[in-house]
């Protein structure tokens, strides 16, 4: 059955066998079997609501900076939620929309006298993929200053979830993947000190500067209680060209440079051997931060 017979007359429309290639930071050749795109949430939750009545398995993304996809694709539906955007200020909240990047957030804060996330300047990514990591940086996460977040499940039902600190670990949260987090709210603090704000802001985007190639993963495996894993590989001298399609560089050895004509299961395959690595030499299970969709062998 056609599943866009439901929405023929409608403004929804999927598509069917969707090139997903320039949707991710790392340009895999996968395709999705059918691909939404929603504007509004409100598109996004009717989406979501027949899909679940159809059967169909559903799979997530964002701006693509911390996912890999198959190169032999995704089956059911894959949405995009990165052009749902839209931000509230009231008082010291800030609500964003999940499509939001976590470096606008930070930008319209400051504008409006909120301080706070500076230190979170230049991780990649929306504000939802940032909730859902616990986006950390210079000893600070955004967990620090979550107030409520509002979530879909995969039946298109809202919830609200408040703020409380078990939710959240070490670069992690307790978001499930039947979980979609469709909205942020953040609670900063109030400060007239815009100008020292942006330069601190500036200053650690210049830190995490990604240069602009078409290959890359970001933030590829999460820290190990008290370690680095940017540490772990370099101890294990992986850090270098290792004669593959991609690569850890020195200059940022938790994320994944490729070439290219780099694959998706290149890169499975150089995750592969630091986890093994990490085990076998360090006794260290290293646990991945990026998202894998699809099938890898």
């Amino acid at each position: 059955m056609d599943v866009n017979l439901r929405f023929q007359k409608e403004k929804i429309k999927f598509t069917r066998d969707k090139d997903l290639s320039g949707l991710t930071f790392f340009r895999t050749m996968g395709r999705a079997e059918y691909f939404y795109e929603p504007k509004e949430p409100e598109d996004l939750i009717e989406a979501l609501g027949y899909a679940y009545r159809a059967g169909m398995p559903v799979s997530v993304i964002g701006s693509g900076t911390h996912v890999i996809i198959s190169d032999d694709g995704i089956k059911g539906l894959l949405i995009s939620t990165r052009r749902i955007k839209g931000m509230t200020i009231k008082g010291n909240l800030i609500t964003a929309y999940c499509g939001e990047s976590l470096n606008d957030v930070i930008n319209v804060g400051i504008e409006h006298n909120l301080m706070g996330l500076e230190e979170l300047g230049g991780i990649p990514g929306t504000i939802a993929a940032a909730l859902k990591v616990n986006a950390t940086s210079q000893g600070k996460s955004i967990s620090d200053y979550h107030f409520c977040s509002d979530y879909l499940t995969l039946d298109g039902k809202i919830h609200r979830r408040p703020d409380y600190k078990d939710f959240f670990g070490n670069q992690m949260s307790g978001i499930d993947d039947g979980e979609i987090v469709l909205s942020v709210t953040l609670k900063l603090e109030p400060s007239k000190r815009t100008a020292e704000a942006r330069m601190r802001k500036e200053r650690f985007v210049e830190l995490m500067f990604i240069p602009p190639i078409n290959n890359f993963v970001g933030q590829v495996f999460k820290d190990p209680e008290g370690m680095k894993a940017s540490r772990i590989i370099k101890d294990l001298g992986l850090d270098r060209d290792l004669g593959m399609k991609v690569e850890f560089p020195p200059f940022q050895s938790n994320s994944i440079f490729g070439y290219q004509d780099a694959r998706a299961k290149d890169v499975y395959r150089l995750i592969r051997l630091v986890q093994r690595q990490a085990e076998d030499k360090l006794g260290i299970e290293l646990k991945l931060s990026v998202s894998l969709l699809g099938e890898f062998k």
